[in-house]
């Protein structure tokens, strides 16, 4: 039986050089809104003793990951992983803009877009994959820092680089098993200086989703349900007077 698709980042620090094309060509493709981005690039700053001096910058975006907490925060459902490829993406039809994702988040790669009221983030430039095209980031990555692909594919160029590297790291989040699908390559990365944190629901809002959505629902529910025995009523009524 072939693999399934599990579509993932590998990313080699060393190869990055803070040009920033990257974030321009996500933001041309994607219309992402000013003051928000869907990826960055991280300075770790200067590290080493004068005058063996180096500077690290580390590409950074949705981890795109195996267990993500978006997904079991988003009360509507928009939030998914597509079980085709592992890709985590946001139905804008059915996001209500409540929030509760971009809260849950633990990597903070999730921000409500001002001119929809919906959350977005990256969603490996999906429109761009199911053309056979990479994600913008990648194909605009000069020094090849970026690499985007099929993980479970031994012909891609993830699986080689991974394969080949001196190093691998993916960043966990604090207190909660994430499965990131961003694998670090040939340099170590300190999570201490990335966004990272705990995956947050506040009681408010989890009393928000299991609570008052739910109660919603079920008073639809019943609303819908009494309308329709009365409407049966009625019918049975008027088929009776038609009889007689």
């Amino acid at each position: 039986m072939a693999n399934v698709k599990k579509y993932g980042f590998v990313i080699d620090p060393t190869r990055c050089i803070d040009c920033r094309a990257c974030l321009v060509a996500c933001r041309a493709e994607n219309h992402v809104p000013l003051n928000h981005t869907r990826i960055w690039v991280y300075d770790q700053g200067v590290q080493g003793t004068f005058p063996n001096l180096s500077q690290q910058f580390v590409p950074y975006n949705c981890m795109h990951c195996d267990e993500p907490p978006c997904v079991e925060a988003c009360p509507s459902q928009a939030t998914y992983k597509r079980p085709e490829d592992g890709i985590v993406v946001i139905d804008q039809e059915a996001c209500i803009g409540c929030g509760l994702c971009v809260q849950a988040c633990p990597y903070h790669v999730r921000y409500l877009n001002p001119e929809t009221g919906k959350a977005d983030k990256c969603n490996a430039c999906l429109q761009r994959v199911e053309r056979g095209e990479a994600p913008a980031c990648v194909a605009t990555c000069g020094g090849g820092a970026r690499l985007f692909g099929d993980l479970n594919d031994p012909e891609s160029t993830v699986y080689q680089a991974l394969r080949l590297a001196k190093s691998i790291k993916q960043l966990p989040a604090v207190n909660v098993a994430t499965g990131p699908n961003i694998y670090y390559i040939n340099e170590p990365v300190d999570e201490k200086k990335l966004a990272i944190s705990e995956a947050i629901m506040p009681a408010s809002d989890a009393f928000y989703k299991y609570v008052v959505i739910p109660g919603v629902i079920a008073a639809a529910g019943l609303t819908f349900l009494g309308q329709a025995v009365a409407f049966a009523k009625q019918l049975a009524k008027g088929e009776s007077e038609f009889e007689d």
